[in-house]
């Protein structure tokens, strides 16, 4: 999971990350940056963590 607003770790690197981890899928999430604080986002986001 990777914010398209994330000002520490732009995009690119998410996935370039992605990429080098076998079976690792991105999802890229509109507006997030860097963290998770944004109010509304851990319910946003939380379908997509897998364990």
């Amino acid at each position: 999971m990777h914010g398209d607003q994330d000002p520490v770790f732009p995009l690119d690197h998410g996935q370039a990350l992605a990429a080098a981890i076998p079976g690792a899928r991105l999802t890229v999430v509109p507006g997030m940056g860097h963290n998770f604080f944004s109010p509304g986002l851990p319910e946003r986001i939380a379908g997509l963590i897998q364990l």
